[in-house]
């Protein structure tokens, strides 16, 4: 009885192995899940843009500049003239956090008087900038430290005044249901395209499209449909849970934004085309999609500043659709996001489209012939 035990199971597993396909998702897909998980699951700030409006002339604010701009954490520190400069760049995006010297700074810290710094800080990325504000709170307060002891005229060490832009009470919903709203058309796009063709093929349904007239391209405009009509759907109700249920204020274009999300749905569904198409059963594509899932999540900044992962995983983060379609959607809610920066992060997506589409076609050809 024992023999017999061993000689099923050794044969399960053998069967199990054989498959090229089974083999990669059983030992490829998890290492890269944890290379991915272990660098972009993060809470630690890195490669931080600052922006610096230094009004005053005085000894200490430029030594409070000399010692952010060499913190660990910092990337670039870039020198302004006015805060409508500063201004302009944070809306781009271009810089995270911003400091204001005022132009009586030095003389208040040289006179023991308060003398405050303004930090601006860009609400649509409040949990990396709120990390970045305690780093440059603890620079403070080490240089007054160091100071207090060694400066007789170092009275009291500078105190900072925040600003929260375009998110002001730093309202953690505003951040978390839009990217819901994104995130949740994504899954359901994503599990209508990835078992459609798989399914086909396991009930014995994807031999009558070898009989019948249709083109490779017209099966695979079919099967994008429905998600399309899902993921838009779900999208526009979760959009309108935002700002009815949550009373999340909306700034920007509903026309611009759902207009861009139909080219997010596209390129979703292209992915879960191209895992559907490779697969042989509902089983293998059900665990392709959740598999590809939360690579895409992770590497997207839904959950963790994209900013903090290293510079190799943010070009791979390119290629996430849902790493393009949050900067639409956080920027049409807290901004008015203007159509040059929608189109920005649309043709991103339109390529991805165009890649999966192509591939996930050709693999259907091949399997029609």
């Amino acid at each position: 009885m024992l023999d017999r035990l061993l000689a099923s199971i050794l044969k399960e597993i053998l069967v199990f192995l054989r498959d090229p396909r089974v083999r990669g998702m059983l030992f490829g897909l998890p290492v890269m899940q944890v290379l991915v998980f272990g660098f972009a699951a993060t809470l630690e700030v890195r490669h931080v843009d600052l922006a610096i409006v230094n009004d005053d002339a005085g000894r200490w604010s430029r030594e409070m500049i000399s010692r952010v701009s060499a913190a660990s954490f910092v990337g670039r520190v870039i020198q302004l003239d006015s805060m409508e400069e500063f201004g302009a760049r944070l809306e781009r995006r271009e810089v995270l956090l911003g400091l204001h010297f005022p132009a009586d700074f030095s003389r208040d810290v040289t006179a023991g008087t308060p003398a405050n710094v303004q930090v601006v800080i860009d609400g649509r990325r409040a949990n990396a900038g709120q990390v970045a504000f305690s780093y440059m709170t603890a620079i403070a307060a080490e240089l007054g430290l160091e100071q207090a002891g060694a400066d007789p005229l170092f009275v009291t060490p500078p105190r900072a005044e925040v600003r929260h832009w375009f998110n002001p009470n730093l309202n953690y919903r505003w951040f978390m249901v839009p990217n819901l709203a994104a995130t949740l058309s994504m899954v359901i796009a994503l599990m209508i395209t990835g078992s459609s063709i798989s399914r086909e093929r396991e009930l014995g349904t994807f031999d009558q499209l070898l009989v019948s007239p249709s083109t490779p391209l017209e099966i695979i405009v079919s099967k994008t449909i429905p998600a399309l009509l899902g993921g838009g759907i779900v999208g526009i109700l979760v959009v309108g849970v935002a700002i009815f249920a949550f009373d999340i204020p909306f700034y920007g274009s509903f026309a611009l934004m759902f207009a861009a999300m139909f080219p997010f749905i596209l390129s979703v569904s292209g992915v879960g085309l191209l895992i559907s198409s490779l697969a042989n059963t509902q089983q293998q594509s059900m665990l392709g999609t959740f598999l590809v899932l939360s690579p895409i999540i992770m590497i997207s900044g839904f959950a963790t500043p994209f900013e903090n992962m290293p510079q190799w995983l943010q070009y791979i983060g390119q290629a996430s659709p849902l790493k393009h379609f949050l900067l639409i959607i956080q920027g049409s809610f807290l901004k008015s996001m203007p159509a040059v920066d929608v189109w920005s992060n649309v043709w991103p997506l339109l390529i991805i489209a165009a890649v999966t589409f192509t591939t996930a076609t050709l693999f259907v050809q091949r399997r029609l012939q």
